[in-house]
């Protein structure tokens, strides 16, 4: 460097010749020539070095690393895997040797080329939503849910809530929960590629969609925008939320009891984040205000409805799991509506069965009320019937029927008459017949009659008028009457005045 700034010195300070330099300097004109040319002073490879480790397989390298940039993104072998790959050919060198050699190829092939982005304003009235896996803990062991994920791009408002699946049912759920939480419906909402909403991805932003999404935007009138296959950049804010949800809500892994509960504590939790929120010294609270929304004024619902025959069991099968119908609709085909959380049994337009869905397989939920008239026709086979061993009655019910079948001196008809009984908790509730039951027991009282008036009398009883007090017959001057006997008139004058003092 102090030869080369000598040079230049020389030549442009003291205006000599490179002739004069190179002699006075005792240095070859060329190098005189390149100092002068070059005025950063760099070392420049005339010929390239000898690769005694990469030189064989740079063909090889630059083979795998064209092959593997055509490969779908979840299909790419890592820089480490190729690594591997070539040591188990026979390659010598070191890792940062091959990261070397892969770099230069890259660069000369223009493969990996990152991609520049620009800084977006965000739209008032627009969001983001995204479904993200998340698992949590049931009986001891993890269970994976999917967790819908809304931002909205300006306010920076989000909601969250937990489902078992992605499902339309689901989506479509997640979609109005958040219009009701935001109080509002965007006008502009952000997807990715979700198999409820898209049914065929084509060139650019074009997309076919699924009939049901159309019915759904037709009905709240947003406009809906795709995100390009592998573009999460697109719709970075609820991707960068589905994180924060994960690693903030279910780590460590939260003990999951039900849906119920768990999407009452998320909801909580977003009610939290919009109180504490601030983005550019604004609280989420007053930049929400701000929002361009569309009147939210009726619900969307949306139900799977599938064909099912009710098997000689009274139970229908959906998604490996059975429910109960009522007797009489055994070997019929009904209407089978799934919501979210719900599922309904119709048969020509009328609800004959509601349960709470189950999730997971081979589980039953059995209505005890659908069976009691069958087994009221199949007194004998009450003891082993499933649904009354899952149901849990208190101890007292099967008493009194041991009790009720004693004295009638008859099993079969007392287990009728019980029947009966049983069917009265379906209007006055398990607990209250039971408190009825435990009654009559200590009266040594046993028949469907007995309870069924017992209830009518507790439920239709009016209490009898109470007495008047003392300050209330004085103001009737009730003492000025001394004999055992009154006339009529007297009687009338009391009512008289009791209803002057009503009307008061």
């Amino acid at each position: 460097m102090v030869q080369y700034n000598y040079i230049r010195f020389l030549y442009f300070n003291k205006h000599k010749s490179q002739r004069a330099i190179a002699k006075e300097m005792g240095i070859h004109r060329a190098t005189v020539k390149r100092a002068i040319k070059n005025p950063e002073q760099k070392y420049h490879m005339n010929v390239d070095r000898d690769k005694p480790v990469n030189g064989d397989f740079e063909k090889r390298i630059k083979h795998l690393l064209e092959y593997n940039s055509k490969q779908p993104k979840n299909q790419k072998l890592t820089k480490r895997r190729i690594y591997e790959l070539i040591c188990e050919e026979g390659y010598k060198g070191s890792y940062s040797s091959f990261t070397y050699q892969v770099r230069k190829i890259e660069e000369k092939l223009d493969i990996n080329q990152k991609e520049g982005f620009l800084k977006l304003v965000p739209l008032r009235g627009s969001m983001q939503v995204d479904f993200g896996e998340v698992y949590v803990m049931q009986d001891k062991m993890p269970r994976k849910i999917h967790v819908f994920c809304a931002k909205l791009c300006y306010s920076k408002v989000e909601f969250v809530k937990a489902y078992p699946g992605e499902s339309t049912e689901f989506f479509f759920d997640g979609l109005t929960s958040a219009f009701d939480f935001f109080g509002g419906i965007p006008k502009k909402i952000i997807f990715d590629n979700l198999k409820p909403a898209v049914k065929e991805v084509l060139k650019g932003k074009e997309r076919v969609l699924q009939e049901e999404f159309v019915k759904f935007q037709s009905f709240y009138c947003f406009e809906s925008e795709f995100c390009g296959p592998a573009k999460g950049n697109e719709k970075g804010m609820v991707e960068n939320l589905v994180k924060y949800v994960e690693n903030n809500y279910f780590l460590p892994r939260i003990e999951f009891k039900s849906f119920d509960i768990l999407n009452l504590e998320l909801k909580e939790k977003c009610y939290q984040r919009l109180k504490k929120g601030r983005y550019e010294g604004e609280s989420w609270e007053k930049r929400i205000l701000d929002e361009d929304f569309l009147p939210l004024k009726e619900r969307y619902v949306f139900a799977r409805i599938k064909e099912a025959k009710v098997d000689t069991y009274q139970l229908i099968h959906l998604e490996k799991n059975r429910y109960s119908v009522p007797t009489n609709y055994v070997g019929k085909k009904v209407e089978v509506h799934i919501y979210p959380f719900k599922v309904k049994v119709i048969y020509k337009g009328e609800v004959i069965a509601e349960h709470e869905r189950m999730f997971g397989k081979n589980k039953e939920s059995l209505n005890p009320y659908h069976f009691l008239p069958l087994l009221r026709k199949k007194a004998r086979a009450y003891e082993q019937a499933k649904v009354i061993q899952d149901w849990g009655l208190p101890q007292i019910y099967e008493k009194y029927h041991k009790m009720l079948q004693a004295h009638l001196r008859s099993d079969s008809k007392g287990t009728r008459e019980f029947i009966d009984i049983l069917k009265l908790t379906q209007q006055y509730t398990v607990e209250v017949v039971a408190k009825v039951l435990n009654e009559l027991d200590e009266k040594n009282r046993y028949s469907y009659q007995e309870v069924l008036s017992v209830l009518r009398y507790q439920t239709q009883h009016k209490p009898k008028t109470g007495l008047l007090s003392k300050e209330k017959l004085k103001s009737l001057d009730v003492d000025k009457h001394t004999t055992t006997y009154m006339p009529l008139s007297t009687y009338n004058e009391l009512l008289r005045k009791v209803g002057c003092e009503n009307e008061r």
